[in-house]
């Protein structure tokens, strides 16, 4: 399979962007990490990379920060820098830390390449990023199911007690849900079910993604 960093030979280049998107444990990331590994030349991009810093508050503030609403991410670095991967340019993309809430000193450098899988609560949320996606995938799972996910993700990721959990999402990851996410799926081309294995939603994808990159490769070639 050929790397990321083949893509930079020769001139520049627009990416294919692919958007995943749905609630919080609906395996979204299981899912863009699957169709990365399946696709030539593709990176992820993850939206959770882009939450703002918050080390200039003291740890008690930063632990009550609503995570799951749009306005706790940077939304300009996180524009800027998606649409640079667009368009062929490397970025220097940020590194985040959910243990304490801060955004880390290093960075990590992202080579542009064919594929650019974007992945987060808020891929499909914010009007001015729609457009730059030629795929749009939400993947749709019941509450029950995702905050079992919660559970052992946050408890054996991020060091988390089960009644912090519990609690964050009844407060906050629910109710932002359902007032931010489940509305994006209609801008979904294709939706998944969080139960479906990523091997199957993989497989129900590259047909399309297939026929996008066959399409745009025409429209490069044909004269103007």
């Amino acid at each position: 399979m050929p790397s990321a960093n083949t893509y930079k030979s020769g001139a520049k280049r627009k990416s294919t962007l692919i958007a995943i998107a749905g609630p919080s444990g609906a395996g979204k990331t299981t899912l863009a990490r699957a169709l990365v590994a399946a696709l030539p030349s593709a990176v992820l991009f993850s939206f959770d990379a882009y939450y703002a810093d918050r080390s200039h508050l003291p740890t008690s503030e930063r632990t009550r920060c609503n995570f799951d609403d749009p306005a706790a991410l940077d939304t300009q670095l996180l524009t800027a820098h998606l649409r640079a991967l667009a368009v062929g340019r490397a970025i220097d993309g940020p590194i985040y830390d959910f243990s304490t809430h801060c955004r880390r000193a290093e960075t990590r450098r992202i080579e542009p390449a064919s594929h650019i899988v974007a992945e987060g609560l808020f891929a499909l949320y914010f009007d001015a990023l729609r457009p730059l996606y030629s795929q749009r995938i939400y993947v749709d799972a019941d509450a029950e199911l995702c905050l079992q996910r919660r559970l052992q993700r946050d408890a054996g990721e991020r060091g988390r007690s089960t009644d912090d959990i519990r609690r964050q999402y009844r407060e906050q990851v629910l109710p932002m849900a359902q007032r931010y996410i489940y509305s994006t799926r209609r801008y979904a081309h294709v939706v998944l079910s969080g139960r479906e294995s990523s091997e199957r939603a993989v497989a129900t994808l590259l047909p399309s993604i297939a026929a996008e990159n066959t399409a745009r490769s025409r429209g490069r070639d044909s004269p103007s």
